[in-house]
């Protein structure tokens, strides 16, 4: 694709607006989240039978760190290939999260000896491997602060739309699905299914967005403007190790796009095509509730190159949806990624919540004048919390 084309395609397509459509019709209490880490709590809700198995079951609590980040402290303490520790599912990292993990290999006094103050460990007994996705749902204690409205007010909208919801929403993919200060992702994972590997490569590095600190956004922008590879991984603090990899693989190989992306690893790089596969998916459920549409139980593609579009309303749009983004089904066998090949998938477009509870109202002593409030509630596996909580709050 030359540029003219590409500067084209890239002011007629919309990548970066995220206003999908709500399903309820109540107006929203708007408020923040995550002001402070213990604003945001998740518990796994799962059932591992202990007494058999040659994994140790072992209950991780941790805060403001990812899943990943805290797997790979355990693993170096305990001297130990991460590959040995399983889990279920990534937690935040701004939360205080509460989940299990089974570790192979290790003795009950293995994990007891361990002394940190980033995470805690607590052993539950033997049993086998856990894998991802092997958990039934998560609870969730969320505090929403920052608000405008009298306490009772925000106690009746918030029961009005939780009642107008009847136990179901939408099933969006969050924002943190796309990068929740650079939602970027998605936008790589479209580039590399059109075989752009040049765009990829420099979305993912320095394409600015004003939500970040000032420091790193200067540098992206300088970098968006010149793409200047000499001397630019130096520039980017140590953490943003995989900007570092893509600049550092680009000055000992100029011009290969391609070979810069395959130094990523695999995870990072089927993370960009599953990106680009719940942005269509969220673009779809979109359009289905704008135009009334409800099926409590049907499953909406994740489009991949088997995915069968049948002639049903939801398959309808997505066939739309893929016309104006310029992508056919072809490109997700990614001839020149095969390991990144997608056939496609399905997932639910309504998902349920059960138990919400309000556990508190009162003065949010973060923010002069407003209200807080605490709420409790179950979703399943998959389902994003803040996505529950966006029909509620309705932010716009």
């Amino acid at each position: 694709m030359g540029e003219d084309e590409m500067e084209m395609e890239n002011t007629t397509i919309n990548l970066v607006e995220m206003d999908w459509e709500y399903y309820t019709d109540t107006l929203g209490i708007e408020g923040v989240l995550k002001e402070q880490v213990n604003d945001f709590v998740v518990r796994e809700l799962a059932s591992h039978e202990t007494g058999e198995g040659d994994h140790l079951i072992v209950k991780l609590r941790k805060q403001n760190m990812t899943t990943m980040d805290a797997i790979g402290k355990l693993s170096s303490m305990l001297h130990i290939s991460k590959d040995r520790i399983g889990y279920a599912g990534n937690k935040d990292k701004k939360a205080v999260t509460e989940q299990y993990i089974s570790v192979k290999g290790v003795d009950p006094e293995d994990i007891r000896g361990i002394y940190t103050d980033e995470f805690d460990l607590e052993v539950v007994g033997y049993g086998h491997r856990i894998g991802i996705g092997n958990l039934s749902a998560n609870r969730f204690e969320i505090t929403i602060r920052d608000l405008n409205l009298p306490i009772e007010d925000l106690r009746n909208r918030t029961l009005k739309i939780v009642d107008e919801m009847d136990g179901k929403f939408p099933n969006y993919f969050g924002p943190q699905r796309f990068g929740s200060t650079r939602p970027i992702t998605h936008q790589v994972g479209r580039h590399l299914l059109k075989g752009n590997y040049e765009e990829a490569v420099w979305t993912y590095i320095a394409k600015p967005y004003d939500q970040e600190y000032k420091s790193i956004r200067k540098t992206r922008e300088e970098l968006w403007e010149t793409r200047e590879v000499e001397g630019a991984a130096e520039k980017f603090p140590k953490k943003y190790r995989y900007e570092k990899t893509l600049l550092y693989h680009l000055t000992k190989h100029p011009e290969d796009y391609q070979g810069a992306i395959k130094r990523l690893p695999e995870g990072l790089q089927t993370l960009f095509i599953h990106a680009y596969q719940s942005w269509v998916y969220n673009r779809v459920l979109s359009q289905l509730l704008e135009d009334g549409w409800y099926q409590e139980d049907y499953e909406i593609p994740l489009v991949g190159y088997k995915t069968d579009l049948k002639d049903e309303k939801p398959e309808n749009i997505m066939e739309d949806v893929l016309e104006e983004e310029g992508v056919s089904q072809d490109d997700f066998r990614l001839s020149d990624f095969p390991e990144l090949r997608s056939e496609g998938s399905y997932r639910r477009a309504f998902a349920d919540f059960r138990n919400f509870e309000i556990l508190d109202i009162g003065d949010d002593s973060l923010n002069m004048a407003k209200n807080k409030m605490t709420v409790k509630f179950d979703l399943p596996k998959g389902s994003y919390a803040t996505v529950f909580l966006r029909e509620i709050q309705k932010n716009n």
